[in-house]
C-alpha cells in the first residue's frame, strides 16, 4: 500500500521552540488559583506529566506549549490570559536569564542580556532592540499566529515590564506598548497597569522607553556577580544550542523515516553520520532515550493529522511508521486514554 503525502514540514516537526519548565513551575500555580482552575486538571487535559512542575529544568516542546496554553485559554475564557501571566512573572521565573539580568548594572545592560540569553528561559520567540533617537524599541518576534500567538506576545511583553520594575527604585513606564492583534472588549487593565498609551493593531510588539530609562542603575547590581553569571549563561546557551540542534536532527531524521515504517536508531545514527552509541549517549545528556524522542514525535503528530479530516485512521497509522492499524490504535489509548475514533469525534 502506498503510504500518503505527510502533511508538514521536516523541519516544523524538529523545531527546538520550547519553553523552561522553571518558567511554568513559577508562573502556572498562581495563574491557576487567578482563575480558580486545578493545575493537576489542566496538566492532564494537556497530557502533561503529573510531576512535570516538579522538576529542577528541562524545556517543554512548542508543541506541548501550545496544548497546554489552548487548554488554559478554553478554561478561563479571558483573551487577555497572556497579560495575566505577564504580571506574574518573578526573576526564578527566568531562571538563570533573570538572575544574570539581576546582576546588570543599568537597564541598557539588563535589555543586552535579554537579547543575548532569551533562550535560557525560552525559545517561542525572538527580542530585538532598535534605537531610534532618544527612543529604544523592544520588538518580540513571535512565530505563532492566532490565540496563541496572541497569549505569547502578551506575556512576553507585559512579562519585560513586571521584571523591570522589580529591578529599580524609582516608579517607571514604557512611553508606550503595542500589539499587533486586535483590541480586546476590556483595555482598561492594560493601560492602568502599564500607565502608558496602549496600541492595539499596531505595527509591531513590544515596547517604547526613552534612552535616559537605560542608564538607571539596577537596585542590587554587582559587577563581580555580573561576570560570573554571564559565564555561566554562555556555557548552558552552548549546551542548550548543542542539544536543541540535535534533538531537532533526530526528530527531523525520525519524521522522514516514518512514512517507511518505524525508524529505528541505527538508521537514524546512520543518517547522521554517527556511530549508534555516540548518538545514544548524546541523547541521554539531554535527558532523552531514542524511544522517547519517537515516541513524543508520533504522538504529537498524531494529533496533528486526526484533525485533518481528509486523513483517514489508515493513512495515519501509515504516516506515523505502524505496520497495522491495531498497533497505532494500542500507541494512542497509551496515549491519551482513548482510540483514535474516539478523539476524532470528540474534536469534531
Amino acid at each position: 500500500m502506498t503510504s500518503p503525502r505527510a502533511p508538514l514540514n521536516p523541519d516544523i516537526a524538529g523545531t527546538d521552540r520550547s519553553l523552561s519548565v522553571a518558567y511554568l513551575t513559577s508562573i502556572l500555580p498562581e495563574l491557576a488559583a487567578h482563575y480558580k482552575l486545578d493545575v493537576g486538571e489542566l496538566l492532564a487535559e494537556a497530557g502533561l506529566p503529573a510531576d512535570l512542575l516538579g522538576r529542577v529544568d528541562g524545556m517543554l516542546p512548542l508543541v506541548d506549549v501550545m496544548r497546554l496554553f489552548l487548554v488554559l485559554l478554553n478554561r478561563c475564557d479571558d483573551s487577555g490570559m497572556g497579560f495575566e501571566v505577564g504580571r506574574l512573572v518573578r526573576a526564578r521565573s527566568y531562571q538563570v536569564l533573570g538572575y544574570v539580568i539581576l546582576a546588570s548594572a543599568d537597564i541598557g545592560e539588563a535589555i543586552d542580556k535579554l537579547i543575548r540569553f532569551e533562550k535560557l528561559s525560552g525559545n517561542l520567540g525572538r527580542a530585538e532592540a532598535q534605537m531610534e533617537d532618544d527612543v529604544l524599541r523592544l520588538v518580540w518576534h513571535c512565530p505563532l499566529a492566532g490565540e496563541p500567538g496572541r497569549y505569547l506576545v502578551e506575556a512576553a511583553i507585559t512579562g519585560w515590564v513586571t521584571f523591570a520594575r522589580q529591578l529599580i527604585n524609582v516608579p517607571a513606564a514604557p512611553l508606550r506598548v503595542c500589539f499587533r492583534h486586535q483590541k480586546p472588549a476590556d483595555i482598561a487593565r492594560y493601560e492602568e497597569y502599564f500607565d502608558c498609551p496602549v496600541e492595539f493593531a499596531a505595527s509591531f510588539d513590544g515596547l517604547e522607553v526613552s534612552r535616559a530609562l537605560l542608564s538607571q542603575p539596577l537596585r542590587d547590581a554587582d559587577p563581580g556577580l555580573s561576570g560570573l553569571m554571564e559565564r555561566e549563561a554562555s556555557q548552558l546557551m552552548a549546551d542548550y544550542d548543542s542539544g536543541t540542534n540535535l534533538i531537532a536532527a533526530v526528530r527531523r531524521e525520525i519524521y522522514r523515516l516514518l512514512a517507511e515504517g518505524e525508524p529505528t536508531l541505527e538508521q537514524v545514527a546512520s543518517r547522521l553520520q554517527m556511530a549508534e552509541r555516540t548518538l545514544q549517549g548524546r541523547l541521554r545528556k539531554q535527558g532523552q532515550g531514542f524511544q522517547e524522542v519517537l515516541d513524543g514525535l508520533r504522538r504529537t503528530l498524531a494529533e496533528l493529522y486526526l484533525e485533518d479530516q481528509k486523513l483517514s485512521l489508515t493513512d495515519i497509522g501509515l504516516l506515523l511508521g505502524f505496520a497495522e492499524q491495531s498497533s497505532f490504535t494500542r500507541a494512542f489509548r497509551r496515549w491519551f486514554s482513548e482510540s483514535p475514533a474516539q478523539y476524532r469525534q470528540r474534536l469534531s
